[in-house]
């Protein structure tokens, strides 16, 4: 776009995403104020040209329509796809002015603290797809690249890192000397795109080390999405609901990850669940979309002092039932991927995460049958009267349980002791069970659980990658 053309416009910008409704299309708007003698009172037209052009491919055009120096239009229904949008102003003092790459397709919310952010290193992260776009930070849309999170470059002060008067030269300093900030966005909108060939845009909202506190909405006033997109915000959440109102008002899911500042405090474990609920329910009514999926990471390990973290357990037992409390949404499990250090996935654990949160997608947001939310514990029974061999069924299995042997991350405790496994291994009759054999009998009362403490070895997944969670089951 030339900015000698108008003195503003609001519209297409290159590689925008226009979230397509349930006919798969989108109505996308624009409205300029023309410069003086660059055609402010001359005719208007605008074309949308499929991008890249085949032969047979329909072009649209309109005339915008004038009102005082206000030159509007909108193209309606249009399928998704990529698009190239060029305006015309005719006369002698008119111009013409291309836009490239704007899309038809879906966006997804992508919101919590760091894990979601990404702070992995940049050692082989993503590589980045035109089919891919990010709403940044400062408001701009462009090809998704990692990091995806410039804080000091954006528009709500919220997201500063640095004192206002410092601001700019650490965003500079910022891009000289950026060494990790790889995630799970980019890998995640790329399996999307392979799965139905439509654009993906991220609206990229997380913040690292924030709590579930600091993401509730705001409490008394109406909360609702804001009428400009110009408007600025102090809080996590009305940061959010501006970069959704800049971005149309509407998504196609929400990815969250979030929940570790709150396992260091007591009373913020206690609140953590009630706040997810309320935020949850807030987002779906603000944006008026009452059956909006919300796809969420449960709390991966934790490799430093238990000290740090006491409720790191209880947030994540949290995060299991949260499941059966919000129609739509579903828990992905990090328990079995890596860290970079001792609370951060690495690169190619955010990548895998990324596929996972995709195979939730196809089957919350496109109704997709093949695609199970993961292996959940169902039922657990001993199968013998001494108690030495235990079946734990599981539901929502793609495929089949794995590894076939050797599974780890199981635990029983009788108060404060726990009773050997001698074995762990999947059934050889029913690739949805898991079966514990032990070297003496489970006494009565006892507790089952699986990935429980702060630095457990887990494996148990099933064939799409999709692990079991951290989860407490109690045995008769």
């Amino acid at each position: 776009m030339n900015p000698i053309d108008w003195e503003w416009f609001d519209g297409p910008t290159a590689y925008r995403v226009y979230q397509r409704d349930e006919t798969g299309c989108a109505d996308i708007a624009l409205k300029l104020k023309a410069k003086t003698g660059r055609g402010e009172s001359g005719t208007i037209t605008c074309a949308l040209l499929p991008e890249p052009s085949r032969p047979g491919d329909t072009e649209r055009t309109m005339q915008l329509h004038r009102d005082g120096e206000i030159h509007q239009g909108t193209f309606e229904k249009v399928p998704a796809g990529n698009y190239k949008l060029v305006v015309i102003a005719e006369g002698a003092a008119g111009f013409s002015t291309t836009i490239s790459h704007v899309a038809v397709g879906d966006l997804y919310l992508l919101a919590g603290q760091s894990n979601m952010e990404g702070v992995g290193k940049l050692i082989d992260p993503e590589r980045p797809s035109r089919a891919v776009r990010c709403f940044y930070l400062d408001d701009r849309w462009g090809v998704a690249k990692d990091p995806l999170c410039w804080f000091n470059e954006a528009v709500d002060a919220v997201h500063w890192r640095a004192p206002r008067e410092r601001r700019a030269d650490e965003a500079k300093m910022d891009r000289y000397f950026r060494r990790f900030g790889a995630g799970l966005g980019i890998r995640f909108g790329k399996e999307m795109y392979k799965y139905n060939g439509v654009p993906v845009g991220l609206i990229m909202c997380a913040h690292g080390g924030t709590s579930m506190k600091q993401w509730e909405p705001p409490a008394g006033a109406k909360r609702e999405l804001p009428s400009e997109s110009s408007m600025t915000s102090d809080s996590f959440y009305g940061s959010m609901m501006r970069r959704l109102a800049a971005t149309g008002g509407r998504v196609k899911a929400v990815l969250w990850y979030q929940g570790e500042s709150d396992a260091a405090d007591r009373a913020q474990a206690a609140a953590f669940k009630k706040r997810f609920l309320r935020f949850v329910a807030a987002l779906r009514a603000d944006i008026g979309q009452p059956s909006l999926p919300i796809l969420y990471a449960q709390l991966n390990t934790w490799l430093g002092d238990a000290a740090a973290f006491p409720h790191w357990n209880d947030i994540q037992l949290d995060q299991a039932l949260v499941e059966a409390e919000i129609p739509g949404s579903a828990l992905v499990s990090t328990n079995d991927l890596s860290l970079a250090d001792a609370i951060h996935l690495d690169t190619s654990s955010l990548k895998r995460l990324g596929r996972r949160f995709a195979v939730l997608a196809r089957g919350f947001c496109f109704g997709d049958e093949t695609c199970a939310r993961g292996p959940r514990p169902i039922d657990c029974r001993f199968a013998d009267a001494d108690r030495t061999k235990l079946y734990v069924a599981f539901e929502q299995v793609n495929g089949r349980l794995m590894p076939g042997k050797q599974i780890q991350g199981f635990q029983v405790a009788n108060g404060d002791e726990n009773v050997p496994i001698a074995e762990c291994r999947r059934d050889k009759r029913d690739g949805s069970v898991v079966v514990l054999t032990f070297a003496r009998p489970v006494p009565r009362r006892s507790v089952l659980g699986y990935g429980l403490g702060l630095n457990p070895v887990c494996n148990l997944r099933d064939s799409a990658d999709l692990a079991a969670p951290v989860f407490r089951y109690p045995l008769d």
